[in-house]
């Protein structure tokens, strides 16, 4: 393969990557979108639990079921 392809797959790739990268702001953007589309308005008790739970369910998203837990000398996933 010549240097140039290389060099053009690199720095594709390195483009694809960071493409993905998301700051803080737009992440709670996104959030507050999302809460103001299930009809919770800003400044309000059910707004902000709106948004806490956006945070988590999107920190612990990744399951499918209950998180492993310790039990009995491992980790087990219980269904």
């Amino acid at each position: 393969m010549s240097r140039s392809l290389v060099r053009a797959i690199l720095v594709a790739a390195l483009l694809l990557g960071l493409s993905g990268c998301v700051t803080p702001e737009e992440l709670r953007q996104q959030d507050e979108a999302a809460c103001s589309s299930y009809g919770f308005h800003p400044g309000t008790s059910d707004f902000a639990a709106c948004l806490q739970r956006e945070n988590l369910a999107r920190r612990y998203g990744g399951w499918s079921a209950p998180p492993p837990m310790w039990y009995g000398g491992g980790w087990h996933r219980f269904p």
